[in-house]
Order: C-alpha cells, then sequence, then structure tokens
C-alpha cells in the first residue's frame, strides 16, 4: 500500500477510541480491504469510487462518481461552498499549458486537496 504497512496501526491510533467506523476510498490499491478486514469497518460503512473489485468482494458501496454528475448536485455542491459549508481543498493551481505537469503531479498520487488547471 502505498502509505506503509502499519496504516492500520497509525489509523486506529488516530481514531477516537482507536476505532475506525467508515472508510471513503478515492485511491484503490487494497484500502477498501484494509478497512473491513484490518479494520472491522462494516461493508456498508464503505464506499469506493475506484475499486470495483471491492466492490464485488467485500459487498461494499460504490456511489459517487456518477453521483454528482448532473447539474442539480452540482449546483447544490455550489451553494454548500459559497455559504461556507463544504471546503474544497486546493492542492495546487497550474496554467492550462502546464496541463503535463498537472498530471505529473496527479500520477504521483500524494496531492491533498484538488488540482486546478487555469485558462
Amino acid at each position: 500500500m502505498n502509505y506503509g504497512d502499519d496504516l492500520a496501526d497509525r489509523l486506529r491510533a488516530a481514531a477516537p477510541g482507536g476505532r475506525v467506523d467508515a472508510l471513503l476510498d478515492f485511491f484503490g490499491g487494497g484500502y477498501v480491504e484494509l478497512a473491513v478486514s484490518e479494520l472491522g469497518v462494516a461493508p456498508e460503512r464503505v464506499d469506493t469510487i475506484i475499486d470495483f473489485a471491492a466492490i464485488e468482494r467485500f459487498g461494499v458501496q460504490g456511489a459517487g462518481n456518477a453521483d454528482a454528475s448532473d447539474a442539480g448536485v452540482l449546483a447544490e455542491l455550489a451553494a454548500l461552498v459559497a455559504d461556507g459549508e463544504l471546503e474544497v481543498p486546493i492542492a495546487q493551481v497550474f496554467a492550462l499549458d502546464e496541463v503535463q505537469n498537472a498530471y505529473r503531479t496527479l500520477e504521483e498520487r500524494h496531492t491533498r486537496g484538488k488540482l486546478v488547471l487555469r485558462p
């Protein structure tokens, strides 16, 4: 896994009471299995937008990607951002002609927030 072999222990140490209650997986690569098998998170409390094999294997949720694809949902999210109720962290802003650098940064899979292309 990308964040080391002792990730389960570090997550337990960071969680209140040492218990992880839910997991959102936006990365893939075994995090669903870690949540269900090692951390004891109930499958109905796990959601992944990328690990389709884990959806089948563990019966976890796969909601996310298509759920925000209509204009109504996007308008609702924009209103939450405008009202200060939802924060979208920006990791880095790239000029449009730096799109290759943006993809290189994305491929490193260590960003904390969104990458923005500015026209």
